[in-house]
């Protein structure tokens, strides 16, 4: 039996939080791919085979205190749409539409970075066969990762670390926050663009600033829900893909959340503000740790992350390379619609997402949040990023 990650001890408190919210059939994780080129279907199923061998976690029965791997088992085509629990492997579902692959995978399996991953490994599998090859099953393994979470030098470092978080986010409950309505469990998304002037100002500001777009982004966002002379501080949760590079191949659950807090200017000043949250962004990813033993050492921050009192969170969208290494391929695929959000994992009642480029997207709980609020808020985050982009 292998153990568990810490991104799974997340979900066990969760579960126990909202017993069969992680486990049930409902929890999955979606994406379409618009697909350019003629598919042999009978092909594909043989890739997704091939896709089933080569990530262990799609075929892994959680038990109570870790994870067994099961032998290889065709992925359904059939009943798509229906739902399946955690325990009904392969936990991988495929669909072609025309021109179109949607798949889906259990979320306790996978989070939106592993369905990109399975998208890429697909059309690498189905060229392989092609040529008469087979896709390798050489990758470092989900398992692999959770024997790391366990391994001493991790756990030295995590014992380093946690001090600093401790005192980085002691008194949160006195920290004033935008509040919501009651949650209700049911959640929608606004779409909307930066345009690609903003964006190109974004990648420049950041330049000239020696930071990063990520951090350009959320201080606009900053901005946005704690304006100054209203709000002292800032509670800024972002979701992150929970991955280091050696585990960018690897299919399996790994979001994580990193909770900022930043104090902001008494008076609007965007070039401070920005100094501010990109300093307290190099602490945080400097000192980036699992979720679960941080919120053994402040137990006020599930209050911050999840319920009527969250902080809105906000995520820019990190991915790995679509491209299979395939000369001429005979189909690629490219994502098309909406994911599943990691605020329906996490419980966040309201998730801000950018993705490179500029397309947004606002995931909200309805009953925390009605769509004209979200709107108003769209739109005074449209106004503050210029600010910050240096736009005149």
């Amino acid at each position: 039996m292998n153990p568990l990650t810490y991104a799974q001890d997340l979900l066990d408190l969760l579960e126990r939080h909202a017993p069969g919210r992680t486990t049930g059939d409902r929890f999955v994780v979606e994406q379409s791919f618009q697909v350019a080129g003629a598919i042999d279907e009978e092909l594909l199923r043989a890739a997704l085979g091939d896709v089933v061998a080569r990530h262990e976690a799609l075929r892994s029965l959680r038990e109570p205190g870790g994870s067994r791997v099961q032998p290889p088992e065709p992925v359904r085509f059939d009943g798509y749409a229906d739902p399946f629990p955690a325990t009904e492997l392969p936990t991988l579902r495929a669909r072609l539409r025309d021109d179109r692959l949607d798949l889906a995978a259990h979320h306790s399996a996978a989070d939106p970075w592993s369905v990109a991953v399975i998208a890429r490994d697909i059309a690498t599998a189905y060229h392989a066969r092609l040529r008469g090859d087979r896709l390798s099953t050489k990758i470092m393994q989900y398992a692999d990762i959770a024997n790391d979470d366990r391994s001493p030098q991790w756990q030295e470092r995590i014992a380093e670390v946690l001090p600093r978080w401790r005192t980085r986010l002691a008194g949160l409950d006195e920290v004033e926050r935008p509040g919501c309505d009651p949650v209700s469990g049911r959640y929608a998304e606004t779409p909307f663009r930066l345009g690609d002037d903003l964006w190109q100002a974004v990648v420049g500001s950041a330049r000239r600033a020696r930071s990063t777009p990520f951090t350009v982004l959320l201080s606009a966002y900053a901005a946005m829900l704690y304006p100054a002379g209203h709000f002292a501080e800032a509670l800024l949760p972002v979701v992150t893909p929970g991955r280091i590079p050696s585990e960018w191949d690897t299919v399996g659950f790994l979001l994580n959340v990193l909770t900022m807090r930043v104090s902001i200017p008494t008076a609007a000043d965007p070039a401070e503000l920005l100094r501010r949250v990109d300093a307290a962004c190099r602490q945080a990813y400097a000192d980036d740790i699992p979720l679960v033993p941080v919120l053994g050492e402040v137990p006020g921050l599930l209050d911050v992350l999840a319920g009527t009192r969250a902080a809105p969170a906000f995520r820019l969208v990190a991915r790995p390379s679509m491209t299979p290494p395939v000369v001429q391929p005979q189909w690629t695929a490219v994502p098309a619609g909406p994911e599943t959000p990691p605020s329906v994992v996490l419980g966040c009642p309201m998730l801000f997402t950018v993705h490179p480029g500029g397309a947004g997207i606002v995931t909200y709980d309805t009953g925390a949040y009605t769509a004209d609020t979200i709107d108003e808020l769209i739109s005074a985050y449209l106004r503050q990023l210029p600010l910050f982009a240096g736009v005149r």
